[in-house]
Formats: structure tokens, C-alpha cells, sequence
């Protein structure tokens, strides 16, 4: 009898076992040529994992082995990503949305001895000399890479050898079993090394929080999502999109996917869930669609609405936080969500198995959540981590993993650079990031607070607050991305210095500015880069 994919210790494992228990069960639903559709189902997914696997042992990419993944979620991604932790080899992943340089920079950090990517990606570690020496190429995709080794002559040659039928054996203690590097939103990207354990509490906290598994079918836009859908026994279906562009996702092509493959959940960044709310054709109605999930940055109570108004009336939005570093964190539903005043952005309780503290707010390291002090109910504080789910450190970078590490009655914890404060009821109101404090003559501002008073007008779509001038005398700005076709004249000036004037939060800001289009992160595209702005403003102010 297979083993119980709960009982499974690594994410491969727990494939395997869904493979074992129904090998006809479709795994993925990927985009086809000419709007068509390719299935593949457990039992074909899993053959092919286990060849691959065999081959990269052939090939000497084994246990410890860190290898760059560069594949879109097409089919050769699963297969890569689950054959390379299989071999218990280290995947390097980084998005290529971040932009070339960033992403040379992030490989030449942590030196990858293999290179796995589909033809583009080749051209650019050739063009631009990514991974120069790295010993092993693979080529994914179909579209033949010269130097490099097909993965299906990984698979043929795999097919020749039992290697794969036995996990091989484990590396170095302490070695990661994946390299995650941040977006970069809110600094250099940074490569997050997760342990096996790590991987599997989250998926596991994935799981259990949101009551996922066989028989479901997820509408996956955000392939970090996407990956553990095969491991819990999920259908995953990939829309045809960019994933580096999640803001250009043509949102009839969403609902179409959904329709077509009967999805029961979705996993989305808030820009995805925004053109879906707003773009989706008249009259559409996903009434299978029960579960809708969003990380990565806060999702406005408005597009949850827009987006639960196309759902049947059981259906809820979950709004996870995290980071790179520790997902989830906390979590919450649209019903309690859109049930609290309106006045902030709330992400949750604690999940289960995951430590939260709020400590009082140091520019500077620390060594201990007792040496800061936690603060008191009501009051922000910066966001301190320990559990499972967090990281183990930042690979190649010492200096950083002690400066974001704290002590925790005994036990590492996480800082996660974000600030909160906590109701009664022990839920996190998130305030913004600490490096995105405004330093004024009357005290500090907090971003996402301040931000919140002004987003409430109909007339805008987002805005953030920036400061000017020294640290502790900083003049504060809010930069205003209107809807279009509103523009900040002087009339609707006035009526947002009015709204700042009579919330306690935002009556020290007199100076407004718009901007045609607040830069943000290319992963989520909803994290504002205030920095740029800061410095942007600055120059508008001169």
C-alpha cells in the first residue's frame, strides 16, 4: 500500500504518494498551442520526476548541488524542481522579473554549479555571463540549447537506471534544500535558504489552514504556489499569462481557465485579484471557485468585494502574510476581514505552530526579543518570527542572517523588518516596513496607516508616503497615483488635505504630489518602491 502522503517527509515524497494512491488523477493543466489545453496526470508526472532524477544523479548533480532554475511553470518545471529536490540537490531560484543585472548579481552570489533554464534563459547566461562556471547545463522547454543536455535525454538516460527509486543520500548537515532569493522590493534581493522541514510546514500550513487537497483544482497565476500543488494532491491548472508580469494578465483569460477546468481555488498576487475584479466580462460567475488566496503584499478590502461579488455567496478570500523568509505568518478571511471597521489593513492571527512577537522599534541589531522589549497592546511594533516556516539563514551572507536574527528564549526567530500592532483580539494591523518610517519634528509616521486615510477616496487608486529632508525633521509626502481619468486639481487637492486634516493619523501632512504611476515590485507589482519616490519627490519639492 503507498504511504500516506501526509506521512511523507519531503515534498517529493508526498507526489510520490499521491501518484501511488491514483496515478490517473490530472496533476497539471498547462497552456497548449492555438487556446488548447495538455494534461499531464500524477502517475506521468511522477515517472517523469523520477527519471529526471535518475539522470541528474548520472550527470553529477546530486545531493548538496545548487542549481539555478530559471523554467516558467511550464511541465519541465515540476519535473525539474521536483527530480532536483529528489536528489536532494540545492534549487537556486530567482525571478527573472527583477530585471538582468539583479539577477547576474543573485547567481554570481551563490555560485550555482548547474544551470537549468529553457533557451532564453541560456542565451542570457551566455549573452551576459551568468554562471560562468557553472559544470552542468540542462535545457528545458523543448527548444534545443547546444552544450546543454535536454531534459528529455535526462529522462531517456534515467529510464536506463533504478538510481532514482531510492532517495539518495542526505548532504552536509545544514545544507538547504532551496535557495529563494526576495523580489527586492525593499532592498538587494537576497537569497533565502529554507530547510527540508521548512518547505514541507509550509506546505503543510498551506494545506491545513485552507482545508486543501485530491479533489481540488487550483487556478495557480504565482508559480511558488503552483509547485506545491502536486505535492498536495491538487490539480493545478497555469492560465496562460506572464508570470512576470502579473499586472497584464488578461482577466477573460482567468475566467476562462477557471471555467474550463472547474478550479476550486485560487492562489493570486493583489495585482492579479485587481484586473480580475475590475476586468472580468459582464456577468461572470465562478461558483466552484470557493477559495481565493492572496500573498505577497495587502489586498484592499475593495478588490476582495470586487472579486468575491463573481463567486458563489460560501466562497472567501484569504489574505496570508509573509515573506520570502516565513510564510505564512498570519492569516485571515474576507468574512471576518470586511466584518472590521475600516480603517486599516488587518492580516490575521498567527498561524498555528508560528510565534509572534512585536518589539519595540530599533534602528540598528539586537540580540534578543528580551533586549528589545515587546510593546504594548495598541502600540507598533516590529514583527519578530519563530516557528517552523522560518528560514535558516541568507546564503552567502552572514552579516545579514545575524542582523535579521534574534533570540528568542533560546531559539532563533526571524525579524521581519515589517511593522504591526495587535488588537485585543490578537490580530496584527499592519503599519508599514521600518525602513519606511517618516521621521518628522512631531514624531514618526507610519506608511501603511497614513496611506490607508487617503486610499479611502474614490478618486484615487493608491498612494504612498515619503519623507524629505534629514531624519527627525523629514517634511512628509503623500505621492498620489489618481484613477484615471481623475487628476489631482485643485479642487480634489483640497479634498484630500481635508481627509488627512481629520484622521489623527495623517493631519501633520500638507503636501501632496501626483505621480502618473507608483513604481512597485515586479513580482507582486504591488509593493511601492518609497525610495525612488522619496528621491523623486525631493526633486519635485526642490
Amino acid at each position: 500500500m503507498a504511504e500516506p502522503a501526509t506521512a511523507a517527509t519531503t515534498l517529493d515524497g508526498m507526489l510520490a504518494a499521491h501518484a501511488a494512491s491514483d496515478p490517473q488523477q490530472p496533476a497539471l493543466v498547462l497552456p497548449g498551442p492555438l487556446g488548447t489545453t495538455r494534461t499531464t496526470d500524477f502517475g506521468t508526472l511522477a515517472r517523469r520526476v523520477e527519471r529526471a532524477a535518475a539522470g541528474l544523479l548520472a550527470a553529477g548533480v546530486g545531493p548538496g548541488t545548487r542549481a539555478a532554475l530559471l523554467v516558467p511553470p511550464i511541465a519541465d518545471f515540476f519535473v525539474l524542481a521536483y527530480a532536483l529536490l529528489r536528489v536532494r540537490a540545492v534549487p537556486v531560484v530567482v525571478d527573472p522579473g527583477i530585471g538582468v543585472r539583479r539577477v547576474r548579481s543573485c547567481l554570481a552570489e551563490v555560485a550555482p554549479e548547474a544551470f537549468v533554464g529553457v533557451a532564453k534563459a541560456h542565451l542570457a547566461r551566455r549573452a551576459l555571463r551568468w554562471c560562468p562556471d557553472a559544470r552542468i547545463t540542462v535545457a528545458a522547454g523543448g527548444v534545443p540549447v547546444p552544450g546543454a543536455v535536454s531534459v528529455r535525454r535526462l529522462e531517456r538516460e534515467g529510464a536506463r537506471t533504478s538510481v532514482a527509486v531510492a532517495p539518495p543520500p542526505s548532504p552536509p548537515p545544514g545544507t538547504p534544500a532551496a535557495i529563494l532569493f526576495t523580489s527586492g522590493s525593499t532592498g538587494p534581493p537576497k537569497g533565502v535558504e529554507h530547510s527540508p522541514d521548512a518547505l514541507l510546514a509550509q506546505a503543510g500550513l498551506v494545506r491545513d489552514l485552507y482545508g486543501l487537497g485530491p479533489g481540488d483544482v487550483s487556478l495557480a497565476t504565482f508559480p511558488p504556489f503552483a509547485l506545491f500543488g502536486p505535492a498536495l494532491g491538487m490539480t493545478t491548472v497555469v492560465p496562460r499569462m506572464d508570470p512576470t508580469r502579473p499586472a497584464s494578465v488578461v482577466p477573460a483569460r482567468l475566467v476562462r481557465a477557471a471555467r474550463r477546468s472547474g478550479a476550486t481555488v485560487m492562489f493570486g498576487s493583489p495585482a492579479v485579484l485587481d484586473r480580475l475584479g475590475r476586468g472580468a466580462p459582464a456577468g461572470t460567475r465562478l461558483p466552484a471557485l470557493r477559495r481565493v488566496i492572496s500573498a505577497g503584499a495587502p489586498v484592499p478590502r475593495d478588490t476582495q468585494r470586487r472579486v468575491l461579488d463573481l463567486l458563489g455567496p460560501d466562497a472567501e478570500v484569504h489574505t496570508p502574510y509573509g515573506a520570502t523568509e516565513a510564510l505564512p505568518v498570519t492569516t485571515i478571511g474576507s468574512r471576518e476581514l470586511l466584518a472590521l471597521p475600516d480603517d486599516g489593513i488587518c492580516v490575521g492571527r498567527p498561524v498555528p505552530g508560528v510565534d509572534v512577537a512585536l518589539v519595540r522599534i530599533v534602528d540598528g541589531p539586537a540580540a534578543s526579543v528580551a533586549e528589545l522589549g515587546e510593546v504594548a497592546p495598541g502600540e507598533v511594533g516590529e514583527v519578530v518570527v519563530r516557528g517552523p516556516v522560518v528560514r535558516t539563514g541568507y546564503a552567502e551572507r552572514p552579516e545579514a542572517t545575524a542582523a535579521a536574527t534574534l533570540d528568542w528564549d533560546g531559539a532563533p526567530a526571524h525579524r521581519m523588518g515589517d511593522l504591526a500592532s495587535a488588537d485585543t483580539q490578537g490580530r496584527l494591523w499592519f503599519a508599514g516596513r521600518v525602513a519606511h518610517v517618516v521621521h518628522t519634528a512631531d514624531g514618526p509616521l507610519y506608511s501603511v496607516p497614513c496611506e490607508e486615510v487617503v486610499n479611502a477616496h474614490p478618486a484615487v487608486r493608491r498612494c504612498a508616503l515619503v519623507g524629505v529632508g534629514p531624519s527627525g525633521a523629514q517634511r512628509p509626502v503623500l505621492v498620489v497615483e489618481m484613477l484615471r481619468p481623475a487628476r489631482l486639481d485643485a479642487a480634489r487637492r483640497d479634498e484630500l488635505l481635508a481627509l488627512a486634516a481629520a484622521d489623527p493619523r495623517t493631519r501633520t501632512i500638507r503636501t501632496l504630489l501626483e505621480h502618473p504611476g507608483l513604481p512597485v515590485d515586479p513580482r507582486h507589482n504591488s509593493k511601492i518602491d518609497r525610495p525612488a519616490l522619496a528621491a523623486w519627490a525631493a526633486g519635485e519639492l526642490a
